[in-house]
């Protein structure tokens, strides 16, 4: 399998025989008044500062129109906008109701007039060819059905020497923390009756360990015309952090 045929559909939520999209869609709608909890956790707590760390990459580049996509909540939204101060960002998801909660809460700081949410699919974007200086996902890379596609519309939408950051976790690979990794996650399993059920726990801990990283995922990434810039991993391999620049 070439880079640009690789396709991470195999790790799907609920029925391996149905749209990755359209279940995800329903995950997430279900699960989002608890997702930022979650996300919490399944970080170690930390992943309010690997956002901060990875945006402040951008900042020499003062972009000043920025896509956030896979935005659920809008947390890396109102990092972006502490950090970089852009003049707009857009963000999008296929989720209404993990927007919804990040609409709360950019209202409630007084954010509204410059940042816009939409619902779209990053396989098939609607804005006009070299419109955003940056585009962002944290998170949500891994969720991707058409990660192919995907990576032709950022590059697309991106302005010429436009700038791509990408914020992922990572399950460890071998030794003391991945057999640490396995421990803190069954633990955690013991709490998180009520908040997800088995299926959703499963396909966001699964999804995580099944997704290309580092050298593998930075060799997909530059088959799509983009130029790795940095490459940084947070917490012990845990999170990884790439920003690519447009070449095309």
């Amino acid at each position: 399998m070439t880079t640009k045929e690789f396709l991470n559909d195999e790790i799907k939520p609920y029925n391996p025989h149905e749209d990755k999209t359209n279940q995800l869609v329903s995950l997430f709608d279900k699960i989002s008044s608890h997702y930022d909890r979650f996300n919490n956790v399944i970080s170690w707590g930390m992943a309010h500062i690997w956002r901060r760390k990875s945006v402040a990459f951008l900042k020499k580049y003062t972009p000043e129109k920025i896509l956030d996509i896979a935005t659920g909540t809008a947390d890396m939204i109102l990092v972006i906008n502490n950090i970089l101060k852009p003049k707009t960002i857009i963000g999008i998801d296929i989720s209404a109701k993990m927007m919804e909660i990040g609409r709360q809460k950019v209202m409630k700081k007084q954010l509204a007039s410059k940042v816009d949410f939409q619902i779209q699919n990053a396989a098939s974007l609607s804005f006009e060819n070299n419109t955003f200086d940056a585009v962002t996902i944290a998170f949500g890379i891994r969720n991707f059905e058409k990660l192919s596609q995907s990576m032709y519309e950022i590059n697309r939408v991106l302005k010429p020497n436009g700038h791509f950051l990408i914020l992922e976790v990572n399950q460890p690979q071998k030794g003391i923390m991945l057999l640490f990794y396995k421990f803190y996650i069954s633990i955690y399993m013991l709490f998180v009756t009520g908040m997800l059920d088995k299926a959703d726990y499963n396909y966001l801990t699964n999804s995580m360990g099944a997704f290309p990283r580092g050298e593998k995922l930075i060799e997909i990434l530059q088959s799509f015309d983009f130029k790795l810039i940095k490459y940084k991993r947070f917490t012990f391999d845990v999170c990884s952090a790439y920003l690519l620049r447009k070449t095309n």
